[in-house]
């Protein structure tokens, strides 16, 4: 014959391993997630990293006066002792043969 107390301390190694088994089941699934997560800012921080990079290199290029004085003549500045010529725009003309 099985004593009552026995019972009962079966059903609380039940609900304990139960319990075991869901914590488990729940670390484990924080632990991917959370794998997921620095995977995901890891390919953020790379593409920081190369933007950061391409913006140290136009700073660079930038700090060339060459290259500043280019910028500005292509908006169309000259120097004081210089002249500007415009040229007109071609119009293009219709063909008569049509």
């Amino acid at each position: 014959m099985e004593r009552p107390i026995y019972r009962f301390l079966h059903l609380i190694f039940a609900f304990g391993t139960l319990h075991l088994l869901v914590l488990a089941g729940l670390e484990t699934q924080r632990y991917f997630q959370t794998q997921q997560a620095i995977a995901t800012v890891q390919r953020r921080l790379e593409a920081l990293e190369k933007r950061n990079q391409k913006l140290y290199d136009e700073l660079q290029i930038a700090a060339d006066a060459r290259y500043r004085e280019g910028l500005v003549r292509q908006m169309g500045y000259v120097l004081k002792d210089e002249l500007l010529y415009l040229h007109p725009l071609k119009v293009p003309t219709p063909n008569s043969s049509n």
